[in-house]
């Protein structure tokens, strides 16, 4: 038997374009607040989107899905001066992303791209990773290296992190899962 855990709308109506007078905005929630956030802004009428993503665990001898927020800590809104100053009164919401209109661009075709992949999620697992750029810092969470700190670095198109012994001047350097590795906060 498969239950939904949290059955929530997940807007699809919602045109991702530019609107008159307001900028798509991503809005930093506080943390696990981002449906209560888009409840907020959908009951003052603000256009927003909060990305989902389906779940499944097996508890015991049945199978639970959640839908969680794709992008943790995350609610976009399109959003004028007036509709951030009501949103902050929520206590929802901590702040915003400043946005011009050559980046709200971007960020909506991004955000298009994304309803896609929550579209997917319906079916299949979607899952979500950081960008893992070269010269970032990354803490192993999975596999042989768990709880290894070490830089990122690109080769051949493979994610390679290196691990740097610097009193001997030398590194030491594994190709590793993308999955396996999360941000060091």
């Amino acid at each position: 038997m498969t239950e939904l855990a949290t059955p929530t709308e997940t807007a699809p109506g919602i045109e991702l374009g530019h609107q008159a007078g307001r900028l798509w905005t991503p809005l930093r929630a506080r943390p696990r607040r981002e449906k209560k956030a888009a409840e907020y802004c959908r009951g003052l009428g603000i256009p927003c989107y909060l990305p989902l993503r389906r779940r499944r665990q097996r508890y015991q001898r049945r199978t639970v899905e959640t839908l969680l927020p794709m992008f943790p800590g995350y609610v976009f809104g399109a959003i004028d001066e007036e509709d951030y100053r009501q949103i902050l009164l929520s206590g929802h919401v901590a702040g915003r992303l400043l946005v011009n209109e050559a980046s709200e661009a971007r960020l909506i075709a991004d955000l298009n791209a994304v309803r896609r992949f929550e579209e997917l999620s319906r079916s299949r697992e979607v899952i979500v990773m950081p960008e893992l750029v070269a010269g970032v810092a990354v803490v192993v969470r999975a596999g042989p290296l768990r709880g290894i700190r070490g830089i990122v670095e690109r080769r051949k198109n493979a994610t390679v992190v290196a691990v740097n012994v610097e009193m001997l001047g030398q590194s030491v350097a594994a190709e590793l899962d993308v999955g396996e590795l999360e941000l060091e906060a």
